[in-house]
């Protein structure tokens, strides 16, 4: 019996189709670089923020969902100078 090697991927099939899972911290992150709450970023991605705190507990969503942040935050871009003045552990 062969095992097949594990690929890590964000992608799953679900009983309703394809799903993703989005990175609960880059997520926050990238709202903390624009100022944005949590909220803001459902209102203006146009999710809602149940859906958008069940990603951030590591539930998967739609791909047109993941999409939608996705565009939500492409919108506005953080400040250069921003990442500068963040520390990394």
């Amino acid at each position: 019996m062969t095992t097949e090697p594990k690929i890590d991927s964000p992608f799953r099939v679900g009983a309703g189709g394809l799903v993703v899972v989005i990175e609960p911290e880059r997520l926050r992150a990238a709202c903390a670089r624009r100022g944005w709450s949590l909220s803001q970023l459902a209102r203006r991605a146009g999710v809602s923020y149940p859906t958008l705190r069940s990603a951030l507990r590591g539930k998967t969503v739609r791909p047109w969902t993941a999409w939608k942040l996705a565009r939500a935050l492409g919108e506005e871009a953080a400040p250069a100078e921003l990442d500068a003045l963040l520390r990394t552990s």
